[in-house]
Formats: structure tokens, sequence, C-alpha cells
């Protein structure tokens, strides 16, 4: 059986045939794109028909960089985002203990709380979440991930105590008598979280089914989880075994503490295997710039601090080195202007000796304060950002008050990125935010804070140009583009149905555009009630 889809604005997203009138969809595949007419020859007496209704069909959009097993995890915690006060975060997970039937001994955790937004305009400490319960163990994460803060039973639980030295990249919180508050950024908290107790398989398998959908509701058709420890290759190898995924789903392996897996999981890094592969490594350089632990070359505002590297560059060349030799893909965590330079650099050296490592297609993640400088140095070695490009909208009025309005003006500088002929994606770093493309798409254009401020109008950039990132540009940044990020003939049936097009919609409206119908290799996977 075939379908055949016609009476809608098709955009194909292929230079020199952006549209089409009609597609024709055999097995998982496209066999035809063009006009009306010569569609119906491929009918069948089994074909169906689609008539599309005025509406606008896309590539299925492709995830530019998220953690899709966090997203999942994400669905059993506490949501704080709304809280306003340390009263709020209190309030809301003593509900949220009671709603769930939460044992004593069982974890009680929270996320999506923003400092910056609670009347206090600080973190809270460990004596605050003592306030919901003493005897339950009890953490909350930060709307970054980057930080949060536990009380004091989860402390004395996984044994963290007040003589603890600040890791390299990472730090524990003091307050005004140097006693430890309960804070921890970084490479203290990644350290901490992964000590956290994992619920059972069961649970995360049913998780990561509803996480997909969530996915699927935002048009999404390729997925990615961009750090992926040993632990959580055996769960996503067990889900995809079980013929839990639907959509694809690409890992990278956390570089510090791959080890031997390589080999073990060789397979993975060729080929997808019931919808999973692993697209290569991911390393971390520096912090979140809302939380003022992203590296700068210059001071935040008003302050004398830079942040600071998560790595020294030696550890970096060495990374790099690795990914180059094994030739997988290196992607890496940059936030400050002297994290993507330190990246660059290091890479730079790397193909002295390798001049082939610009073949792994490095991608620079986030790349909120890059420079022009740098931007065009990328292209020279072959690395590409992934913007947070929400982050103008999300964070743009707490860039203003940490960098000044010139330089958070900068912020996901991506018409640079589209002058010097660098290809680019878009990502929203899920769960940190809801997977919104169209909202990125909005935020790319228009260039707008919460408060309404213009931040970097330089920087937006054209619709057309803002579709890319999550379609042929997506596929090129997973060495996908032979089959993925374009209505072509041959190509995987990936698509995404919007209510209205995107290129005719007045640009202040395009993130209430809304997803129709997601399919994937033809199968509908998601339709809107």
């Amino acid at each position: 059986m075939n379908v055949i889809y016609i009476n809608g604005d098709i955009l194909t997203m292929k230079e020199g045939q952006d549209s089409a009138e009609a597609v024709v969809e055999e097995n998982g595949k496209i066999v035809f794109v063009g006009d009306k007419q010569k569609a119906f020859t491929y009918q069948r007496k089994d074909s169906r028909v689609i008539d599309l209704q005025g509406t606008c069909m896309l590539p299925g959009f492709i995830d530019g960089h998220s953690h899709f097993v966090s997203v999942a995890n994400s669905l059993r915690l506490c949501d704080l985002a709304n809280a306003k006060s340390f009263a709020d975060i209190v309030k809301l997970m003593k509900i949220f203990q009671e709603k769930h039937g939460l044992k004593e001994n069982e974890w009680l955790i929270g996320t999506g709380y923003d400092h910056n937004f609670l009347k206090e305009k600080k973190h809270p400490d460990r004596y605050v979440l003592d306030e919901i319960s003493q005897d339950t163990p009890i953490y909350i994460t930060h709307i970054s991930s980057h930080m949060g803060v536990a009380n004091s039973k989860a402390l004395k639980l996984l044994d963290i105590k007040e003589d603890m030295i600040d890791p390299q990249g990472g730090r524990y919180g003091r307050d005004a008598k140097d006693k430890f508050s309960g804070y921890m950024e970084e490479n203290a908290f990644l350290t901490f979280q992964k000590r956290v107790p994992m619920p059972d398989i069961s649970q995360l398998f049913d998780l990561m089914k509803q996480a997909q959908d969530i996915y699927a509701s935002y048009g999404i058709t390729t997925i990615q989880d961009g750090m992926v420890t040993r632990e959580l290759f055996a769960l996503l190898k067990a889900a995809a075994d079980q013929g839990i995924f639907h959509q694809d789903i690409i890992g990278y392996l956390d570089l510090a503490k791959a080890g031997d897996l390589e080999e073990s999981c060789r397979p993975y890094f060729e080929d997808y295997h019931h919808h999973f592969k692993l697209g290569g490594y991911k390393v971390f350089l520096d912090g979140s710039p809302q939380g003022k632990t992203a590296w700068m070359l210059t001071p935040y505002k008003g302050d004398h601090q830079c942040g600071y590297p998560a790595l020294q560059d030696d550890q970096l060349y060495q990374y790099i080195e690795t990914s180059v030799k094994q030739h997988h893909q290196i992607i890496a965590h940059c936030n400050g202007d002297a994290a993507a330079k330190q990246y660059v650099d290091q890479f730079e050296k790397v193909m002295e000796k390798y001049p082939k490592a610009k073949d792994i297609r490095a991608v620079m993640i986030h790349a909120q304060l890059v420079r022009k400088e740098e931007l065009k140095r990328m292209k020279a070695i072959g690395m590409m950002p992934s913007f947070f490009v929400a982050h103008t909208w999300y964070w743009g009025d707490i860039h203003i008050e940490n960098f000044g309005y010139e330089r958070a003006c900068q912020i996901s500088p991506v018409k640079t990125a589209v002058e010097e002929g660098l290809p680019y994606t878009f990502h929203q770093d899920s769960p940190v935010v809801p997977c919104d493309i169209m909202k990125s798409i909005w935020c790319a254009v228009n260039r707008k804070t919460r408060t309404g401020i213009s931040i970097g109008k330089e920087q937006a950039v054209s619709v057309w140009d803002a579709l890319k990132a999550n379609t042929i540009y997506g596929a090129y940044q997973y060495f996908e583009e032979a089959r993925k990020g374009s209505i072509e003939e041959g190509k995987l049936a990936d698509f995404v149905i919007l209510d209205h097009n995107p290129l005719t919609v007045n640009t202040k409206d395009l993130a209430d555009i809304k997803v129709l119908c997601t399919i994937k290799e033809g199968n509908i996977i998601y339709r809107a009630k």
C-alpha cells in the first residue's frame, strides 16, 4: 500500500525545489515528490489519498540536542517551574509527596526551579528543604540542570560531608559561617545526581514511552540523548531490544567515563538497532550563563568573576584526539566565549596531527556566547554550532542583567553563522525547556525577551533559515542527510503536518503554529485531538 498526500503547502526544504504539489510514500520511504497529476500515476486499488486541506507538511523535525532519558525521568518529579519563592517550593513539594503517596524513605525530587525568578533572588539551602521533611531524602534541580540543592537527609545518605573538597569544574556552596549549605553546582552536583537511586526498569520503560509521545507532539521524529553514561547505555539498549522506540534515538556517550565501552558499543556507532544508535561522544567545557558558571573571557557585569572551565586544555586535547582516532563525532557543551575558544583552540591543535579531523563534524552545543572570530575558525575545521536560541526569550532579561545589553544581544549569534556559511541546528536542551521546535523558530526570527525587549535584532534570521536548523541541517549534524531532513525521493517518510505555513503567517505568530500530525517512516505517531 502507498499513501498520496495532496492539497497542502508541502515545504520540501530542498534547495532549488522548496515546494511540491504532492508526495507519495510507500513502505516507509518517499517514492515521489512533484505535481499532483503525476502523483496519481502511483495510485493503486489499496492506495490511500490524504487531503491535507490547506495545512502545511514539512520533513519531520530533528532534535539538535536534548536529554531523552532525563525528559522521561522528569515525568516522575515535582515541577517547580512556577515557584516564585522558597515557600512555594516547600508547599509544592509537600503537595507532590502527599499526592503520590511517597513513603518516608523514598526520594522526593523536584525540578525546574529558577533562582532568578524567586522572590529571594538566590538558591534555597538545605534548611529550606528540611522544612519539607528531615526524614525523607530530598533534592531539587535548577532549571539549567547544572546546579541544585539537597536536604540534610539526602546529604547524609550519600555521605556528603562538611569537609568535601570542590571537584575540578564544580563547587559546593557555603553559608556565611563557611558551613556546607547543601547547594552544589556543575561537577559537584552531577556527581551527587549519579549516586541517587533510579526507579525500577519497568517504570523507566513506561516513562520513556510517555517521553516519546511528548517529542512527537512537537513534530520531532529524531531525538537526542546528549549525555549517555554506561548505565544509561544499558537502559537504552534494553528499551530498544524491547521494541519500545518508534522514533530514532541518538545517544552520545560521556567521554570522561566511557573507558573501554567503545569496543562493546561499536555496532551501535555504525547503525540503528531497533531505532537506537550512538552518534559519538559528549564532553562538558563549562556551565550556565544564567547561573554565572559559564566560562567567560570578560567578567560578568558588576562582578569580578568569569565562571570557570570544566576541563584543562590537555584533557580536552586528549578527548578530541580520542574521538578523532576512533572516528566518532564529539559534541561539547560550551556556553561562554572562553569555553568556545578553548574548544576551537584544542581542535585546531588536534588537526595539526590529524588533518582529517574535520570529517567527524564536531558540534559546539549551546554556543551561547561564541564570538565571530571562533565561528569563522569553526568553518575551517568542520565544526558546527547547535544554538540554544530559545535563551533569548527564556533568559534574555537575565542575560541583560548578567552581561549588559550589548553583550546580551550577541547571545545565540545565528545570523553570523548564516553569514559565515556554517550549518547549524537549534535545540531546547529538554528537559530544561519544552522540546518546542516552533517556539525556537519564533525566538530565532523575533529575538524578544519575556518582558518584550528586543535582544540582538541584528542576529535575527529569516523563517526559511530558521526552519533549516531542525530539518536539513539537523540531518547533516547526524550524518543522515542522505535519508532525512528534506522531502525527497528515496528518503524516509518522516513528516510533520502543521496547521499553518510558517512562511506565510505573521512572524509574531510562529510560536502559535500547532502540530496536527507527526509521521515516522509512514506511521502516524502523533495526531492532535
